[in-house]
């Protein structure tokens, strides 16, 4: 028949060997238990390094979930039967190990009571992931760390044992380890040391059975404990090759790898809104920047603020520099809603003109700044107007009058300056004592929001402060709920809220200690239960001491939070209940007065946003003459676009790989010729051409030959392959040249076939 021969007869300790490998066997040989023992140590380090992280308090060990993926992963894979059956059946023996090793960070004396508060957690998070509400819950991050251990360690036994490739293995593994890593304080590099070792070996113990596989096809004999001699100089090799790099002397280069590291887990720690929203309690021990800016602001715990700079300012005066603000209130933190996004171009007054000059006891400041570390959201000396960059502008729903918060339309770069333009209140103690509860209707709807869950002890705690001191404006409210949180000490290492706990209420009648996410959500929230407006506002606070004149360079730990109040007449007045800096309302920290003596500028808005006449000079320290400065714009490499046609062209690169692995699928025990002979029949079944039962393969190549116009190359590809099946070894009358030069044409006019070509003549 023309289909394949079976292969010769080999003696039988090699028809042995061959079964051997290929069985379904649960016991493993002692070289396979090498590979197994190898691929413990490796994946072990990278549990050790997650387990010291420390992400979380009380973190279950990660050990007993990563031995269960490794030999999960290993019996799986030993078993020659179809992976979508496989692969359920395996999860769902990790799911059980996940749960029953994440169970023991629930709450609950007994084994069945821990079960069911994880359950219901897990139910409590998955509604908040729904309603995009936030989550202080760590349990879920416990749940995801370990079923991504689960799933990486599965997934290396899977490539090692069934696919026998060990880069596929360690590569993945090794990026969450060097990720791990890069948060951590001096990045310890043991566990890396200890990876690195075991992936060595592990690459060199696949690359030899391999090579062991490929000889006994070939009969080539080797020592029967070859294993353990490459071990052992593999081991020698990777241990010279550790100690020559840990002594070598570093200098410059230790920059570059802790550069590498934080590329590799830049996609970590750049992280969205969305990671920040669910799992905001986790420690990045790398003192990872608090505030984002996103939609959403948790009330974290254990707070590390870091060093690292962010922005070089010019600033007339130390105070708050504001970025963005929030108006509804969850009870674990904050979101910002129902806004709208107008696009405005530059040197344009962003806010509704009318509205801003019906404030009274407000002037124009002007903020240069300079971009250190890329961030899109604008920073703005008060309430936010314009700036001289093109610019996305999110304001309330409805209403073009008040803005929340500016926008690069670009995004912003290293190096890249803009200027700024917004508004400070200036308006005295008497003037904002004057003041009635007559607010608008925008104000009302948006800024006076509670949960309905919130413990009415906050409302009663507000009450009592309040009518102790018989106070009735809303100005006197104001500074006394100010003052009376300010007495609570500075406090940076507190605990987030415990799940479902209310954050204000959290504070006021437990900890009664914390930092200024704490006190400022907490007056805000009592300035509300007294129907009094207000939003939380989020920036950087500048020091005075740290300053050189009016140049200042903002850093992490310069990270604030203040309360904007509403104020008829005068509009946003910051008022600050944290006592590690100055307090707000009428002369304190975020107004006019504080830290500056000057008589303030207050121009017409039309003449600081208008254009300036040709020939007219204006001074470059007014507003208007600020807003004509060029901003600095650096050019940036093309990231997205060379991302882009980088996933193209890895999409077509495994492509062709699967297509070159299907290809020679099933072809790898076969020797040259019946490898030529198998890949002519699979090319000519698919153009049609496939044999018949009842012929030989003489008679088949002589009928398919004709049909595509290589006769004679048919003809001769089969006595090749018949010559290599039946002939004598000694005696070899077409040269395996000549059988490789009939297949090739042969394969080019199956192929022309295919895609419905005419074959080309032949000369």
């Amino acid at each position: 028949m023309a289909s394949i021969n079976p292969p010769l007869e080999r003696p039988a300790s090699r028809r042995l060997g061959a079964a051997a490998l290929k069985a379904p066997r649960l016991v493993m040989s002692w070289e396979d238990w090498l590979t197994f023992f190898a691929a413990v140590i490796t994946f072990l380090a990278v549990a050790v390094s997650l387990q010291n992280a420390r992400w979380v308090p009380g973190m279950p060990s990660f050990v007993p979930t990563t031995l269960a993926g490794l030999l999960i992963g290993m019996i799986a894979a030993r078993i020659r039967y179809y992976a979508a059956i496989i692969h359920p059946v395996a999860l769902l023996l990790g799911g059980i190990i996940v749960v029953l090793a994440v169970q023991s960070y629930a709450d609950g004396l007994t084994m069945g009571e821990r079960l069911a508060d994880f359950r219901v957690r897990m139910e409590e998070w998955y509604q908040v992931v729904r309603a995009g509400d936030i989550s202080n819950d760590n349990l879920p991050f416990v749940a995801l760390v370990h079923s991504l251990l689960f799933l990486a360690t599965y997934f290396a036994a899977w490539c090692l044992f069934r696919w026998h490739n060990a880069w596929l293995a360690v590569v993945p593994s090794g990026v969450i380890l060097l990720s791990n890593i890069s948060f951590l304080e001096g990045k310890p590099a043991e566990a890396f040391i200890i990876f690195l070792f075991g992936a060595i070996i592990l690459i060199a113990r696949l690359h030899l059975q391999k090579s062991q596989l490929q000889w006994r096809k070939e009969g080539v004999e080797y020592p029967e404990f070859i294993s353990v001699s490459a071990i052992q100089l593999t081991v020698a090799a990777t241990i010279g090759l550790i100690v020559a790099a840990w002594m070598l002397p570093l200098g410059n280069q230790a920059k570059a790898i802790e550069g590498a590291f934080d590329v590799i887990a830049k996609p970590v720690t750049d992280q969205s809104d969305t990671l920040v929203r669910l799992f905001h309690n986790i420690d990045s021990r790398k003192g990872a920047q608090l505030h984002s800016f996103g939609d959403t602001l948790p009330i974290q715990g254990e707070v590390k603020l870091g060093t690292k700079q962010l922005f070089e300012i010019n600033s007339p005066e130390a105070g708050l520099i504001r970025a963005t603000s929030y108006d509804t209130y969850t009870g674990a933190g904050w979101k910002s809603t129902g806004r709208d996004i107008e696009r405005v171009d530059a040197r344009t007054l962003a806010a509704d003109e009318e509205i801003q000059e019906s404030y009274g006891a407000r002037e124009l400041s002007i903020l240069r700044v300079t971009i250190l570390d890329p961030e899109s959201t604008l920073l703005t000396p008060g309430t936010p107007l314009g700036a001289n960059i093109d610019t996305l502008v999110e304001h309330p729903d409805g209403f073009t009058g008040d803005i929340e918060e500016m926008r690069s339309r670009r995004g912003l770069n290293e190096k890249d300056t803009y200027v700024a333009i917004g508004s400070t209140s200036r308006a005295t103690a008497e003037q904002l004592l004057a003041t009635t509860g007559d607010y608008p209707d925008w104000v009302k709807e948006r800024y006076l929001q509670l949960p309905k869950n919130l413990p009415a002890s906050v409302g009663a705690e507000t009450d009592r402060i309040i009518n102790d001191r018989r106070l009735q404006t809303p100005y006197e409210k104001a500074k006394a709920i100010e003052e009376y949180l300010r007495q609570m000490p500075y406090d940076l290492a507190v605990p987030s809220p415990p799940p479902g706990r209310d954050a204000a209420e959290f504070l006021l009648f437990e900890l009664k200690r914390g930092y200024f996410d704490y006190q400022s959500t907490a007056m805000c929230v009592m300035l509300r239960t007294e129907g009094i407006p207000c939003r939380l506002a989020v920036g950087y606070a500048l020091d005075p001491e740290t300053g050189d004149e009016t140049s200042y360079v903002i850093r992490k730990d310069n990270a604030y939070t203040w309360v904007e109040v509403f104020f008829p007449g005068y509009g946003w007045i910051n008022f600050n209940p944290t006592a590690d800096r100055p307090s707000g309302g009428a002369g304190g920290l975020g107004s006019v007065e504080f830290g500056s003596g000057e008589e303030p500028f207050v121009p017409d808005f039309s003449d600081v946003f208008d254009p300036i006449p040709d020939g007219i000079e204006i001074d470059p320290n007014s507003p208007q003459g600020a807003l004509a400065e060029q901003p600095v714009v650096n050019s940036q490499f093309p990231w997205p676009l060379a991302i882009g046609l980088a996933g193209i062209l890895a999409v077509f690169v495994a492509m062709a790989v699967a297509g070159r692995m299907a290809w020679n699928w099933g072809l790898g025990e076969l020797d040259g010729r019946g490898r030529l002979w198998a890949k002519t029949q699979r090319l000519a079944g698919w153009a049609k051409l496939g044999s018949r039962p009842s012929e030989t393969p003489r008679e088949w190549s002589r009928r398919m030959g004709r049909s595509i116009d290589r006769e004679s190359d048919a003809i001769q590809l089969s006595d090749a392959y018949e010559e290599s099946r039946y002939g004598r070894p000694d005696l070899v009358r077409i040269d395996d040249a000549d059988a490789e030069s009939s297949y090739n044409s042969l394969r080019g006019a199956l192929a022309a076939k295919l895609l419905r070509r005419k074959p080309r003549k032949k000369t």
